[in-house]
């Protein structure tokens, strides 16, 4: 694809499409985005991960084009949707200024800079049967963003975010959960908060619990289930287990002691679900 074609896309509908360097502002500010630097910024970088976005209606504020770099029908199809979706400027980047932004380094030739939903534990419906996952106090940006992909394939209403040491705007958070902070309800929130809005809508807490409990296959969970899954190598908070709650842990064979925690909260997750049942969920936020 050349400059000039994406310029006439963009053109053609009512946008506006500037070359443009390191030195831009716009570069300086997709930079911060793509150290998780930002708060409310998050930078969605290759083909994948923004047909991922758009299918999520992300608010995109920015896109970033490498011309050069798209190559086949479906990148400029994907193109042309990002451009009609993107609310400020097109901005077009040479294959050298591409490879300077891109991490993991990739060929894809496009990276958007889109605006993560504005959340609230109070804009978060719970339905009837509903779970949400909560993670205390977890490192490893992909670990995060597992878990937050997990929640929304296993139907949760919401992933919340306390103690939190890997936040939700960092690349590898954006990349493991495929997009899923964008349209799932991911936030963070206070500890105290947390667990008041739990009782308000009548949660029963269950702890991922390696050290001990219930086998987790082996209860009955309550109609509305909140998970606790804790730091990777401390485990849950100590704050937490002043609150009413369940242990629960998953059995190990052989000489394995215990399971990657994006693992484990999937297990757990599922296992809750099935008891819910598989249907698709409605909106989890309030109209």
């Amino acid at each position: 694809m050349e400059e000039g074609d994406v310029k006439s896309l963009a053109s053609a509908m009512g946008k506006r499409a500037v070359n443009i360097g390191m030195k831009n502002d716009s570069i300086k500010l997709l930079r911060s985005a793509m150290k998780g630097r930002h708060k409310s910024l998050i930078a969605v970088e290759g083909i994948w991960l923004n047909a991922k976005a758009l299918t999520a209606r992300a608010r995109i504020e920015t896109l970033y084009v490498c011309p050069a770099m798209i190559h086949t029908p479906e990148g400029a199809d994907l193109l042309s949707r990002l451009v009609d979706q993107t609310m400020g400027e097109i901005c077009i980047i040479s294959e050298n200024v591409y490879h300077r932004l891109s991490e993991p380094k990739s060929d894809e030739g496009v990276i958007s800079l889109c605006r993560l939903p504005e959340i609230t534990l109070n804009s978060v419906r719970p339905r009837t049967n509903d779970l949400v996952l909560v993670l205390d106090g977890l490192e490893s940006p992909g670990n995060v963003g597992t878990i937050i992909r997990t929640a929304e394939a296993a139907g949760a209403c919401a992933a919340v975010i306390c103690h939190g040491q890997a936040n939700i705007t960092n690349p590898r958070t954006v990349r493991s959960s495929l997009c899923s902070v964008l349209s799932l309800p991911v936030l963070e929130a206070d500890m105290e908060d947390i667990i008041r809005w739990l009782r308000m809508h009548e949660f029963a807490l269950y702890f991922a619990d390696a050290s001990g409990g219930v086998v987790y296959s082996d209860i009955e969970y309550a109609p509305r289930s909140a998970l606790v899954v804790g730091n990777e190598k401390y485990g849950i908070s100590p704050d937490w287990y002043e609150t009413e709650h369940l242990s629960v842990y998953i059995p190990m064979m052989g000489t394995v002691d215990s399971l990657n925690a994006g693992v484990a909260a999937s297990i757990l997750a599922y296992e809750i679900r099935s008891q819910f049942g598989h249907t698709r969920a409605r909106s989890h936020m309030k109209a």
